[in-house]
């Protein structure tokens, strides 16, 4: 485990939020980002990759912020800030998709995926962060 946390802390801080923001915004802001023919899944599947791509931004914040704060526990108040900030990037989407007149509009229940992956991410990793954080240091 102290060589994952060493290899991660030589990257450069939020370089992980930064590369999730990125392809996200791809992903949600562009026309048309899987091509012509996207996969057809099963109906709703879509507010499924909403919790994923927002939690697992939630995931690489919080991931950031102990690399920053040399591996320290995170608060219920940072996690729960960090779920609030992500859900308020999910609500700029939204109405970003709908003002870009791209053919992409304003969707309630994506915004309540996004929402819902951010905060479930957040306490998931409150309840667990203690499997990395007690861990001995070589």
């Amino acid at each position: 485990m102290e060589r994952i946390r060493k290899s991660l802390s030589k990257w450069p801080p939020a370089i992980l939020s930064a590369i999730t923001v990125l392809i996200i915004l791809w992903l949600t802001l562009a026309p048309k980002p899987l091509g012509d023919d996207p996969p057809q899944l099963f109906p709703g599947a879509d507010k499924i990759v909403h919790a994923l791509m927002f939690g697992f931004l939630t995931a690489m914040m919080l991931l950031d912020w102990q690399r920053i704060n040399n591996w320290k526990k995170v608060s219920w108040g940072m996690s729960t800030l960090y779920g609030v900030a992500v859900s308020f990037f999910g609500i700029f989407i939204e109405c970003a998709q709908n003002l870009m007149g791209l053919g992409r509009g304003f969707d309630w229940w994506d915004i309540l995926a996004d929402v819902t992956g951010a905060f479930l991410v957040a306490i998931i990793w409150m309840l667990s962060q203690h499997f990395w954080i007690n861990i001995n240091k070589e």
